[in-house]
């Protein structure tokens, strides 16, 4: 299993599977690890791309840095894998923080990018709540985005999946993460986008609700809309099926 080395030295944990030529990197939200892209690797993977998903600084298998994490930091996590797997154009997937990331990403090079599917997606957050997550156990902050990050209906099979991958996060990293996206905003970076995008929502997602993309939309000149009804904040993994068609169908068209 690969590991990237960091502009810094932190080493980036990532797989990489597959080896056609056409490259697509997913990168996931707060919290996560590339185990988020579960029902994604094996779909692309199938249809000849080459699949890459990271695990950002602190999260999942990569290295804890020593000093306090910035978003440049995150997308510079994203150039060392890219770099390592020796690829100049990919298509980049990003999902809620993660479609910060990406941004970042674009700004620092947006020549690697052929296409970008943003989902659950807002150009700026609100303040990271600080003082409440430090009084908070990584248990009761997992248990928190595990029962309200889906629709309500979503199955206890999905929510008891989505704990266990938050709650082995580390409990400063995630709250430094959350001050990180919290503290930037994207909106100038999307009227640069030459690239054909694709925005993702949920229909009772309201973390990033579907009427902030519809603003987004009218920012970038090439730009597809899509809202998924009775879908919370992950569409990815609420329906994976759903999410992979039309993915694909926009990646390959």
């Amino acid at each position: 299993m690969p590991y990237a080395t960091s502009y810094d030295g932190v080493k980036i944990f990532y797989i990489a599977e597959g080896s056609g030529d056409e490259v697509i990197i997913f990168v996931h939200g707060l919290g996560e690890s590339h185990e988020t892209w579960k029902e994604q690797i094996p779909f692309f993977k199938n249809l000849n791309f080459k699949v890459i998903a990271l695990d950002l600084r602190g999260h999942g298998l990569s290295e804890i840095p020593k000093k306090k994490i910035e978003m440049e930091d995150f997308a510079e996590d994203v150039l060392a894998v890219l770099r390592n797997e020796g690829v100049e154009k990919a298509n980049f997937v990003g999902y809620s923080m993660g479609a910060l990331v990406v941004l970042e990403t674009y700004k620092k090079n947006p020549s690697l990018f052929k296409k970008l599917v943003l989902e659950a997606f807002v150009p700026q957050y609100p303040p990271a709540q600080t003082e409440v997550l430090i009084n908070m156990s990584m248990d009761e902050i997992a248990s928190q985005v595990a029962e309200y990050a889906v629709w309500r209906e979503a199955p206890k099979e999905l929510k008891e999946d989505i704990y266990r991958i938050i709650s082995r996060t580390n409990k400063e990293v995630y709250i430094e993460s959350a001050e990180a996206a919290t503290s930037k905003a994207y909106d100038s970076v999307l009227y640069d986008i030459e690239q054909p995008t694709m925005l993702i929502y949920g229909q009772y997602d309201f973390i990033c609700p579907p009427e902030i993309g519809e603003q987004v939309k009218e920012k970038i000149r090439n730009c597809k809309f899509v809202v998924f009804e009775n879908i919370g904040h992950m569409p990815h993994r609420e329906n994976s099926e759903k999410f992979n068609t039309i993915v694909k169908e926009f990646l390959l068209e």
